[in-house]
C-alpha cells in the first residue's frame, strides 16, 4: 500500500543528460559514453556544465553567467570536458573572437544510493509471492521490466537515459500507428492501442498545454515509491510520439508519478524552450503546481 506524501515532481527528462533537476546531488557519479571510452564525471559544477551545454550549443560567457562561477574556473572545467571527448568548441561565425560549446558524448546512467534502500525493501516484499498475474501476458513483462528496474536501483545505478532513448526508439516506430490529424484524435488511438496491450489508460487532460494523465501505467505501477518520477521510458516514447506537432522539439514534463505516491502518472508537452531559456520552462513547471492535485490537473 502507498503510504508516501504525494508531491509534484520537478524532474524534466528532456535532453542528452537525461533527467534534469533544479539541484545537483551531492555524492554521485554520472557515466557518459564517448566515440572511444567511458567517462565518469562526479565534480558538481562539471555536472552543471554538462547540463547546460546538453541543452544546445552555448556561448563560453552565457555558461559563466549561468553557473555564476568565474570565467577562470568554467575556463578549466571545460577544457577537462573537451579533453575527455565530452563536449568540443568551434568558433561562433557571429564574433569569431567567442566560442561555442557543445555536447559530442551520450549519457549512460548515474551512480547513486538514493533508491538502493527502498529498492531492497520492495525486493523482499515481492519475494514468496507471485508478482505477475499468471497466463497475463502483459503483467508478466510489466514484473520483467520491474525486476530489470529495481535490480538496478539495489546496485545504485540510474538508468534513466538508457530508459529514455529505448523509450525513444519504440515511440518512433509507434508514431504511424496511432497518427492523426488532431491531438484529440491521437491520443484516442494511443488509448486504444495502450489498453489492448495493458499498458494502462490514457486520458486528454487539456490542449494547452498538452497534458496527458496515464493510469495503470505499465512502468511504474507496481514500482517502489521513491519521491520522483520514473517514468523516463513513458517520456521517451511521448517524446517521439509528438515530434510532428512540437517541431521536433518536444518537452515533455512529468509533474505526477506512481513512484511519487500518486495513483496515475500526468505529462505535460511543450515545445522545448531553446538553449538559455530554462528559467522560462521551469516557471511553467512551478505554474503547473497550482493546478496540479492528487486527484490530476484541474
Amino acid at each position: 500500500m502507498r503510504t508516501s506524501i504525494k508531491v509534484a515532481i520537478k524532474y524534466l527528462y528532456v535532453n542528452l543528460a537525461g533527467v534534469i533537476e533544479n539541484h545537483e546531488p551531492e555524492g554521485e557519479v554520472t557515466l557518459y559514453s564517448t566515440k572511444t571510452s567511458v567517462v565518469a564525471i562526479d565534480s558538481l559544477i562539471k555536472r552543471r556544465i554538462i547540463r547546460i551545454i546538453s541543452e544546445g550549443e552555448i556561448s563560453f560567457d552565457e555558461i559563466v553567467s549561468r553557473t555564476g562561477k568565474a570565467k577562470s574556473t568554467i575556463s578549466v572545467h571545460l577544457r577537462d570536458l573537451e579533453t575527455a571527448g565530452l563536449i568540443r568548441s568551434r568558433p561562433d561565425p557571429d564574433d569569431h573572437r567567442r566560442r561555442l560549446l557543445s555536447m559530442i558524448s551520450e549519457p549512460i546512467g548515474r551512480l547513486t544510493n538514493t533508491d538502493r534502500k527502498t529498492a531492497q525493501r520492495h525486493i523482499h516484499e515481492e519475494e514468496g509471492r507471485l508478482p505477475f498475474t499468471e497466463g497475463d501476458i502483459a503483467s508478466f513483462f510489466s514484473y520483467t521490466l520491474r525486476v530489470f528496474r529495481t535490480e538496478a536501483m539495489n546496485l545504485g545505478m540510474n538508468i534513466d537515459p538508457i530508459l529514455h532513448r529505448s523509450g525513444k526508439r519504440i515511440g518512433r516506430a509507434l508514431a504511424p500507428l496511432v497518427a492523426d490529424q488532431t491531438i484529440a484524435g491521437k491520443v484516442g488511438k494511443m488509448d486504444t492501442f495502450w489498453q489492448s496491450y495493458g499498458l494502462g489508460k490514457i486520458t486528454l487532460i487539456s490542449d494547452e498545454p498538452l497534458t496527458l494523465k496515464v493510469e495503470g501505467c505499465f512502468e511504474c505501477q507496481e514500482l517502489p515509491v521513491t519521491g520522483h518520477g520514473s517514468c523516463a521510458f513513458d517520456i521517451g516514447v511521448l517524446s517521439s510520439i509528438f515530434s510532428e506537432e512540437f517541431q521536433d522539439r518536444p518537452e515533455v514534463v512529468e509533474v505526477e508519478c506512481y513512484s511519487s505516491g500518486f495513483d496515475h502518472c500526468t505529462f505535460v508537452i511543450t515545445r522545448r524552450e531553446q538553449p538559455g531559456q530554462e528559467d522560462n520552462v521551469h516557471e511553467q513547471v512551478e505554474n503547473l503546481g497550482s493546478v496540479i492535485t492528487p486527484e490530476g490537473v484541474q
